[in-house]
């Protein structure tokens, strides 16, 4: 019997799940909370997690809804790229469909999204990628984490990325690049956060690609190219993918 890249990607977080409940020794550990209607799971956990479970971190990566709200605090690192809408359409028993539930319905209930600001707060790790902070209300918990409110995004365009010099530890090794990607459109105040990447593009102008800052005693990182495929394995993406992620635990 074939074996799909899901199948393989659910065994492990239940085994990974057991593992927490057992009190195994301990490894550090990421929870990644990955996939939507328009965004595959297995190229972002081979981007985000990959290189973390290569390295011995004991990784769980959720793709539905069994979300471990009330173990966020075993987690060195919480990866989260899924956006806010009820495009979560994995299992039959919860599939949805957005022409019907017209883009009002969410995923998750506010006391749910406040467990990640809860989270950060107390001094945990928060990654934010692509669509992590997508559609997530205004006033919500995820949006306040994020410094930032997602307002809309364009349609694809070319989009050249360049380093700001802001926290460079963020973009070591990284120079400017080009990729076809959504610019997304946000409401922010950056005196608020440091900004380390942008983009221009001629049909859009200035947007910024990535920022990153304390939240009470924890960290948030945002970075925004990784629409498709091809953007999450551009080289440039991944080297602040690593860095992010060095940055975020050590």
């Amino acid at each position: 019997m074939n074996t799909t890249r899901r199948q393989l990607l659910h065994t492990a977080a239940a085994s990974s799940l057991a593992a927490l409940a057992s009190g195994a020794a301990p490894r550090k550990r990421v929870l990644a909370i990955l996939g939507d209607a328009y965004h595959s799971v297995a190229p972002l956990d081979a981007a985000l997690v990959g290189r973390l479970r290569k390295a011995g971190w004991e990784a769980v990566t959720i793709m539905d809804y069994a979300v471990p709200w009330e173990d966020f605090g075993k987690f060195d690192l919480i990866v989260l790229s899924r956006e806010g809408h009820e495009y979560v359409t994995y299992f039959k028993e919860r599939d949805s469909n957005p022409a019907v539930n017209k883009r009002d319905a969410r995923w998750l209930t506010p006391a749910q999204e406040r467990k990640f600001e809860d989270y950060v707060q107390a001094g945990g790790r928060l990654f934010l990628y692509h669509d992590g902070f997508g559609y997530y209300p205004k006033d919500g918990a995820v949006s306040r984490v994020a410094k930032a409110c997602f307002l809309r995004h364009p349609a694809i365009v070319n989009i050249n990325v360049t380093p700001t010099g802001k926290l460079p530890e963020l973009t070591e090794g990284v120079t400017p690049f080009t990729v076809a990607d959504e610019e997304y459109q946000v409401e922010m105040d950056e005196s608020q956060t440091s900004v380390f990447m942008e983009s221009r593009s001629p049909e859009h102008g200035r947007a910024a690609q990535g920022w990153a800052h304390p939240y009470g005693k924890g960290k948030v990182a945002v970075f925004i190219p990784g629409h498709s495929p091809a953007t999450i394995t551009h080289p440039m993406v991944q080297r602040c993918v690593q860095n992010i992620t060095v940055w975020l635990t050590k």
